[in-house]
């Protein structure tokens, strides 16, 4: 038995043996990307091609350390390197600049704030706590990082779904825990004659009404400040949105909040329902599921929610007629519009 050799080309006849070491090692680009976007690379390479040197003068970073990571993110397609000289290639252009329409730094800097409560998550899963605050419960300036990230993140997912969902003749929409209005700027945009109210806690609008300004939609879009747990959400609503967050709270409060928005509805009103929702056998997809994860981590109670359960809980409420629309590529979201009869 001692002498017994295995086949080295049996190796190739199983499972991907590198699938494994892909998954424990993913974080290893999240962090290329992380660093380089706090050290705000991609903006100063703006127009520009430049010698790592010059780049670490422009940081004030060591000169061995930025070339390490510049060779990184030319790896991971981040960056162009010719002789020597890097640049930005189409895709940091295009979302890593600062100042650019779909410039997405905002989110790269919240899911780098995420990175060591993250490192938490053997400890949730044995005590099913969460690991960090959110951050309206931590400062003023995490609370903007969070705003911003969410609507940079936004901005592409907010052309998506005005052309997606038709809210022509409808007069009002309500935007419960609607964050930076990002979605509700453009969908009023594409509407005309229809204004927007966006729902949400007063340290989260001081940022929502910045953004406001910046598309000039102060006619258009205003704020109305309210918890979603604890309060109403008016009355006389033709449509309302809810996006991306039933997978923050407990089923419970779910439901709660579908019958609060069936209830401030007049009749014939549109419910829209923005979500990244798992599968009715929650296998999947893994994107929903690790929404999941992060909720276990960032939450006392949330969870990733399939297409069944959420549609569940709409008629339950009182809505009726639901329909799935699939969001064309790269889109992870799924929308659901129900009707209040």
């Amino acid at each position: 038995m001692g002498d017994e050799k295995k086949d080295p080309g049996s190796w190739g006849s199983g499972p991907d043996f590198m699938a494994i070491m892909k998954i424990a090692s993913a974080y290893w680009s999240s962090r290329v990307l992380h660093a380089a976007n706090r050290l705000d690379i991609f903006s100063k390479l703006d127009g520009r091609e430049v010698t790592a040197e010059e780049i670490a003068r422009d940081c004030n970073s060591d000169r061995r350390g930025t070339g390490i990571l510049l060779i990184a993110c030319t790896s991971l397609g981040l960056l162009n390197c010719k002789d020597g000289k890097y640049s930005n290639n189409e895709l940091s252009s295009a979302y890593l600049v600062r100042g650019r329409e779909r410039y997405q730094g905002g989110i790269v800097s919240m899911f780098d704030d995420w990175y060591m409560p993250w490192a938490g998550l053997p400890e949730s899963v044995l005590t099913g706590k969460p690991s960090v605050h959110k951050p309206h419960d931590i400062s003023d300036e995490a609370t903007r990082n969070y705003i911003m990230g969410m609507h940079y993140r936004g901005v592409g997912q907010a052309y998506l779904l005005a052309d997606t969902v038709d809210l022509k003749g409808r007069g009002q929409i309500l935007d419960i825990a609607g964050g930076p209005g990002t979605f509700t700027i453009f969908l009023c945009k594409k509407t005309p004659g229809l204004k927007g109210i966006v729902f949400d806690l007063p340290q989260t609008l001081k940022i929502t009404r910045e953004i406001i300004k910046m598309f000039y939609a102060e006619d258009q879009v205003s704020t109305m400040e309210g918890d979603y747990l604890k309060d109403g959400f008016g009355s006389g609503h033709d449509a309302v949105l809810l996006s991306s967050m039933m997978n923050q709270e407990s089923p419970e409060i779910n439901k709660r909040t579908f019958k609060k928005a069936f209830d401030s509805m007049v009749k014939g009103g549109i419910l829209i329902l923005q979500e990244q929702m798992l599968n009715s056998d929650k296998t999947g997809p893994a994107l929903s599921a690790l929404i999941g994860v992060n909720q276990l981590i960032h939450t006392p109670a949330g969870a990733a929610y399939s297409d069944k359960e959420i549609t569940g809980w709409l008629e339950e409420a009182g809505f009726r007629g639901v329909e799935f629309k699939t969001l064309s590529q790269p889109s992870p979201f799924t929308v659901l519009t129900a009707v209040k009869p």
